[in-house]
C-alpha cells in the first residue's frame, strides 16, 4: 500500500507538467500527427532549453544564497544533473546486453556536450553576431575544472 501511495503522490506532482507537454507537443507516433515530426522535435528542444535555463538559474540562486561559487555549483550539481541520466541510460542498455551502445553513449554524450554545447554558441558569436571576433574565456579556475 505504501508503494501505491507514493505512485499517487508522484503522479499528482508530475501531472501538471505532463499535461503541459501533452498539450504543446504533438505526438508524432500517432497517424494523425506523423507528418509533424519536425515540429515535435523543435518544440521538444525548446522545452529542454527552457527547463535547462530554469535549472541553471535555480542552481545559481541556491549557490549565491549558500555562498557557494558558481564554478563549484556548475561542476557538482549541473554536471551531475546531466551525467546521471546518461549513466542510467547506459546501465539500461548494458543490462539488455548492448555493451557497445553503453560505451558509445558514455563517450558520445560528453563529446557532443563539448563540441555542440560549446561549439555552437562560440561559432554563432564569431560567425554571426560579431564576425571575426574571438571568444575570451574568463575563468581563473579553468585548469582546476579541466583536471576535475
Amino acid at each position: 500500500p505504501a508503494d501505491g501511495k507514493m505512485n499517487k503522490i508522484k503522479w499528482l506532482l508530475t501531472w501538471p507538467l505532463i499535461f503541459l507537454l501533452f498539450t504543446t507537443i504533438p505526438n508524432c507516433s500517432k497517424p494523425r500527427w506523423e507528418k509533424f515530426f519536425m515540429l515535435t522535435f523543435i518544440l521538444s528542444t525548446l522545452w529542454i532549453a527552457l527547463f535547462s535555463y530554469f535549472m541553471v538559474w535555480m542552481v545559481t540562486v541556491i549557490g549565491y544564497t549558500l555562498g557557494i561559487p558558481d564554478v563549484i555549483m556548475g561542476i557538482t550539481f549541473l554536471a551531475a544533473g546531466t551525467s546521471v541520466p546518461d549513466c542510467m541510460a547506459s546501465l539500461i542498455v548494458a543490462r539488455q546486453g548492448l555493451g557497445d551502445m553503453a560505451v558509445s553513449n558514455t563517450v558520445g554524450s560528453n563529446v557532443f556536450d563539448i563540441l555542440v554545447g560549446l561549439g555552437v554558441p562560440w561559432g554563432l558569436q564569431t560567425m554571426a553576431i560579431d564576425y571575426g571576433s574571438t571568444v575570451c574565456i574568463l575563468g581563473k579556475s579553468l585548469i582546476c575544472s579541466f583536471i576535475l
